[in-house]
């Protein structure tokens, strides 16, 4: 004989995975507009990034932990240096947003991951970002060696005399 208490039972369990995965839904969606958020105001747009936001699992206390996946897909020099080199400040200030709302009742915030898309480096803007590096870190030279040791951001084809050229250190304009 069927027993409909096990019908019931079933769609009961199934009812609350729906409920709990809408709630996981809507702490990516708010996790999605305070990360948006900063990004708009720090001056990255979001026609150079994509942000997607994950929950990886849970914490030790049985949250959610989610991290924003940021994608930087085109290069442009401003805000492509304030996301590479804001980062840290960037995710200090998301932390901080999500430690005063509601989110810190129910989640965890397991901070910004940066990727660059697999075509970006092909774009024009890839050159400006090799020079910029090989300008403000030149390379360390140990004190027993006779020649600078080449770069390490340098094209692999570039000539001895190539790479000292691109070690100068003229400063940077924007």
């Amino acid at each position: 004989m069927f027993d409909l208490r096990k019908l019931f039972v079933k769609e009961t369990g199934a009812k609350e995975r729906a409920d709990s995965a809408g709630a996981a839904e809507g702490l990516e969606v708010e996790y999605q507009r305070l990360i948006t958020t900063q990004f708009r105001r720090l001056g990255i747009h979001e026609d150079c990034v994509t942000i997607d936001v994950r929950r990886i699992g849970h914490g030790p206390h049985g949250f959610d932990v989610l991290v924003g996946m940021v994608r930087l897909y085109r290069w442009e020099r401003t805000p492509g240096l304030r996301l590479l080199i804001g980062l840290p400040l960037i995710e200090s200030r998301v932390r901080k947003l999500v430690r005063s709302t509601w989110l810190a009742d129910y989640s965890h915030f397991g901070g910004l991951w940066l990727h660059a898309a697999e075509h970006l480096h092909e774009e024009p803007g890839t050159e400006e970002l090799r020079d910029l590096l090989m300008t403000l870190t030149p390379p360390q030279t140990p004190a027993s060696a006779q020649t600078p040791a080449p770069h390490p951001f340098a094209h692999a084809d570039a000539t001895p005399s190539d790479r000292d050229e691109a070690t100068h250190t003229a400063p940077v304009s924007g």
